[in-house]
């Protein structure tokens, strides 16, 4: 009886034993939903981590905590799930894994719904070394006419959808806009100024990134992404519509619409300066405050907003103080002036 009481009691101590290393060896990574009787230390303690880091990732000024708030253990970028993505395509471009998504999101299957909220986590990822910048356009480009489509230019020239998409950056579901110089038997022109998962979280101040250099590529027709107002702090939700010279965007909801009014009481072209946050790039931006030509939302204004980067023009003609406008602000928001 006593051997089986001292087999038990070290059975016992041993499940106790892994729990602990298990404890202790875990790190703290996902989301927490806050429950009655839970405090930040509590919390801290059953994650392995500290206060300070939960207040930190979650940007809270006290300790204050409510019943079914989220918290995140580790580091994350916020990401709003768009058209024509999938796990495989935000863990390449967040230079992640599926498996890393899908565990701190506690997915139970790969399907995603357009506006879904994911944390990528940004905890041991390795940032893979920026590309060698590609100074000149190939051998053979082409200009794209009305009718054009990715299959007809492959046709044109004996060559494949895949390559056309692979030398342009294109992502799946894009297509061709009327005026636009694509590559055709090499990559098209691109600086690598920038490269995703540089920063944390949204800030005050943005790289310098030129519009067709680079910015073209990293932010395109359908994403959603955070505008702060370099000015004010103020932020805001746009959605991309697209845009060959520069980016148009509208606000994503009537929140977002109100922020943008209290930004330009009155609807004017001059723009202020911005900063864009996507895919854990900070880009210094100018956003003008007048609504015009179509939209796709309904958010209480109607029309889009014109966002330049370094480099970016008009659709149309514009006049030049419109332009050095826009690049006066990206330089302030750059924090260099």
């Amino acid at each position: 009886m006593k051997t089986n009481l001292k087999l038990f009691s070290k059975i016992i101590s041993f499940v106790i034993f892994l729990a602990l290393i298990f404890s202790i060896c875990a790190s703290a990574t996902g989301i927490y939903t806050v429950q009655s009787g839970d405090s930040l230390w509590k919390i801290s303690r059953s994650y392995n981590t500290t206060v300070a880091n939960l207040k930190e990732i979650n940007s809270l000024t006290s300790d204050n905590l409510s019943i079914g708030q989220k918290l995140l253990l580790a580091p994350a970028i916020k990401y709003i799930v768009k058209s024509g993505d999938s796990l495989w395509y935000i863990s390449r471009a967040n230079n992640t894994t599926v498996t890393a998504i899908k565990d701190y999101n506690n997915l139970a299957s790969d399907i995603l719904q357009i506006g879904q909220v994911l944390y990528i986590p940004t905890k041991n990822v390795v940032t893979p070394s920026k590309p060698s910048p590609v100074l000149y356009w190939p051998s053979v480009t082409y200009i794209v006419k009305a009718g054009d489509s990715l299959s007809s230019v492959a046709v044109k020239y004996s060559t494949t959808v895949a390559n056309v998409m692979k030398y342009n950056y294109m992502r799946k579901g894009e297509w061709l806009n009327e005026g636009q110089k694509i590559a055709i038997n090499g990559y098209a022109p691109r600086n690598y100024a920038v490269m995703p998962n540089e920063s944390a979280a949204p800030l005050r101040v943005g790289k310098l990134v030129d519009w067709f250099l680079d910015g073209k590529y990293l932010i395109k027709r359908n994403d959603i992404f955070l505008i702060t107002d370099v000015k004010t702090g103020l932020q805001l939700q746009v959605k991309m519509l697209g845009g060959l010279n520069h980016s148009d965007v509208e606000t994503l909801t009537t929140s977002d619409s109100q922020i943008m009014k209290t930004l330009f009481p009155v609807w004017n072209w001059a723009p202020r300066p911005v900063v864009i946050f996507h895919n854990g790039i900070n880009f210094a931006a100018s956003l003008s405050g007048m609504p015009h030509s179509y939209d796709t939302i309904t958010n209480g204004i109607a029309g889009h907003f014109d966002l330049y980067l370094l480099g970016s023009t008009s659709h149309g003609t514009a006049s030049a103080v419109y332009l050095q406008q826009h690049r006066d602000c990206i330089m302030v928001a750059t924090g260099l002036k």
